[in-house]
């Protein structure tokens, strides 16, 4: 079984993401990230771990936990929030583009008065 690795995954994003103020205001989102990246990481190892287990005992089944079906939704959202996906960095485009209207976005490009 191939773990995820999120969290590698994840330093890799943010170091890209250029739009991203890892050390100041971003920096709380960014680390409740890590953490998400790391309990979604270490799943793979508990499940691993259960199945060895179970694999000792002729008949058992693995004592894995019940299912964790909040880490990863929780995790792409807030990736979303913190423009780390396709659609987060399309909303935060969008509402870039929006903030100044449209002289303002002329003037920026050097097109308008």
């Amino acid at each position: 079984m191939v773990a995820l690795n999120l969290v590698e995954a994840l330093e890799r994003a943010v170091k890209a993401a250029k739009h991203l103020d890892a050390d100041g205001k971003d920096a709380a989102a960014i680390e409740a990230l890590r953490g998400l990246a790391r309990k979604a990481d270490a799943w793979d190892q508990i499940v691993d771990w259960a199945i060895e287990d179970a694999s000792e005992r002729e008949g058992a089944r693995p004592a894995v936990p019940a299912n964790d079906n909040v880490t990863l939704a929780i995790f792409f959202k807030a990736c979303d929030q913190l423009g780390l996906t396709p659609s987060g960095r399309k909303a935060i485009d969008l509402k870039e583009a929006k903030a100044g209207g449209k002289l303002a976005n002329l003037r920026d490009q050097g097109t308008g008065p």
